[in-house]
């Protein structure tokens, strides 16, 4: 792997959190490597194709879908999770679909009774292409504006303050024991973290993104404010979406490549209709196949 960096400024401490951290610096892959990670990425669910390698979805081929109790989950927000590979479409629908209860209105919009209702399947297409930053590159972004921005760096340095946004069941999640390691650290304000350090805090940052607060107004702003930032600067590097670097990478069920849309300008709502047991089980037999594959 190639060599980074790191470059100080004389007298400055690192974790002080009255200004910026030290600037970053470093090289590109060598030819060789270039060429290992090609042969690599050639492997259909390689990790190599998720960690180094943006990809570039094309408007006139691709669908974003979605899986949503809600309707119109994709109206009016600033990001979505989606899926454009077929087999991860099938992949979510069989492992995340389960009939709900929900209230069901009349046509003047009262209640008249509760049902139990599959997810919808919402599709959308894209007015032009759109890059999708791999792991590496999302990392950079995220790295740049932790040098710039003093209150992202306070963010994602402060491990209560990010580390708050976890599920009960974080400390079975690998990225989260990685980054948690990592800021115990940086508590220190004389460690200096390597940028793989700062990409392993990344990831977390990437697992907290879509954090609405549940119910708690404050946080569910402080994340918003923090991932706002970061999308604006992902679109300021050409980006419009980001890999879902805990489905892709850390889930058990390794999907090819899951994403985080943020360019929501590109983004044309093309079909909405509500899903079946039946398409369940199909795609149930399509997961269990994939399984079997390999693939």
């Amino acid at each position: 792997m190639s060599h980074i960096s790191h470059h100080g400024i004389l007298g400055q401490k690192w974790g002080n959190r009255n200004g910026p951290p030290y600037p970053l610096g470093g090289g590109d892959y060598t030819a060789a490597e270039k060429r290992a990670i090609y042969t690599k990425r050639r492997r259909g669910n390689s990790i190599y194709n998720k960690k180094h390698f943006d990809e570039v979805l094309k408007s006139d081929k691709t669908t974003l879908s979605t899986l949503s109790y809600d309707k119109d989950r994709t109206k009016g927000t600033d990001m979505f999770y989606a899926t454009h590979n077929t087999l991860d479409k099938h992949q979510y629908n069989a492992l995340f679909n389960r009939k709900i209860p929900q209230t069901i209105y009349d046509e003047t919009g009262n209640p008249i009774g509760t049902g139990m209702f599959m997810k919808y399947r919402i599709d959308n297409s894209i007015k032009r292409d759109l890059k999708v930053a791999s792991e590496d590159s999302g990392a950079e972004v995220f790295r740049q504006l932790y040098k710039k921005d003093r209150d992202f760096y306070n963010f994602v340095t402060d491990d209560e303050r990010m580390q708050n946004y976890f599920v009960s069941d974080k400390y079975k999640f690998k990225g989260y024991r990685e980054a948690r390691d990592v800021l115990k650290k940086m508590k220190d304000s004389d460690y200096v973290p390597t940028a793989d350090e700062l990409q392993k805090v990344y990831r977390m940052f990437n697992y907290v993104i879509p954090y609405d607060g549940q119910g708690n107004a404050r946080e569910g702003k402080d994340v918003l404010t923090q991932r706002t930032k970061f999308f604006a600067a992902c679109k300021d590097a050409g980006y419009g979406a980001v890999l879902d670097t805990n489905d892709a990478i850390y889930g058990g069920f390794k999907a090819k490549s899951p994403v985080i849309v943020f360019d929501m300008e590109q983004v044309v709502p093309k079909d909405v209709y509500r899903t079946k047991v039946s398409d369940q089980r199909f795609s149930e037999l399509a997961l269990a196949g994939r399984k079997l594959l390999g693939l």
